[in-house]
Formats: C-alpha cells, sequence, structure tokens
C-alpha cells in the first residue's frame, strides 16, 4: 500500500512540485494534450507506511507551499490523494479506515481521497500455488 499525490491543472506543475522539495519524490511531471499532470509520493514513505501517516505527509507539503505555488494548487483541475491497494488472494477481505483528522486535513486543502484496488501479481507467489493445487486435484481423482 502507498499513497500518490495525482494533480491535474491547465497549467505547468514543474514549480509547483519543486517548490515541495526533497520531500516529494516525482513519478511522473509532464502535459497530456492541453492538460498538465503531476504524479508525487513521499520521499520517506515505505511501502506499507499507515495511509493516514502519509496522507498527512503529502498534506503538509501543499500547505508548506509558497502563495504562488499554492494558488496554482487551488486552481488545479484534480488534487487526489490516491491510496493504492495491491489485493492478494487473502484476506478475504480489507477495510481501509481513515482517522477523521485525515479527512479534515485533506478537506481543508480542498482535496479528495481515491482508492485503487490493484489485481493480485500473479506472475510472482500466487501462480505456482495455483499450478500445486492443480496437481493435488489430478491426483486425487485417480
Amino acid at each position: 500500500m502507498n499513497v500518490d499525490l495525482d494533480m491535474v491543472a491547465h497549467v505547468p506543475l514543474d514549480g509547483l512540485v519543486e517548490a515541495m522539495g526533497e520531500r516529494a519524490f516525482v513519478l511522473y511531471i509532464g502535459n497530456k494534450g492541453r492538460k498538465y499532470e503531476a504524479h508525487v509520493e513521499l520521499a520517506s514513505s515505505p511501502m506499507g507506511m499507515p495511509a493516514d501517516r502519509t496522507i498527512m505527509g503529502l498534506v503538509s507539503l501543499v500547505k508548506g507551499l509558497p502563495r504562488r505555488y499554492r494558488r496554482i494548487w487551488d486552481s488545479a483541475k484534480s488534487r487526489v490523494f490516491n491510496v493504492g491497494i495491491e489485493a492478494g488472494l487473502e484476506p478475504h477481505s480489507y477495510a481501509l479506515r481513515l482517522d477523521q483528522r485525515t479527512i479534515d486535513a485533506v478537506a481543508e486543502v480542498r482535496g479528495d481521497v481515491v482508492v485503487t484496488v490493484y489485481a493480485p501479481d500473479v506472475n510472482r507467489s500466487s501462480m505456482p500455488l495455483r499450478k500445486n493445487r492443480a496437481a493435488v486435484r489430478k491426483k486425487s481423482r485417480r
């Protein structure tokens, strides 16, 4: 699990991202047609760090922007704190709960929270498991 900060604006976002400093790790910055996008995450955010803590760190980056870049942030078309979760075969379910103070902090900077669930990577650990189960089923039918 990790949290990305995804921004879409009508103006370039290079200066805004640069103003976030070394605490921001740039995943992508550029334009797509007439829109400009930037996708960053906390540079110090290890995988598995609690979503609340990561989001609060990203909110801190936004609150620390100089006025000039804060205006660009405020006028952006989209300001999304995107919580990414990689699903697995187990556990059966996972409930992501965000603290009220985290939701309030995101609202204070006019952001949205999105949860993106990624399918499990079957080429890693679950693929051999499935093959083994199939082999066991074939043997038990004999």
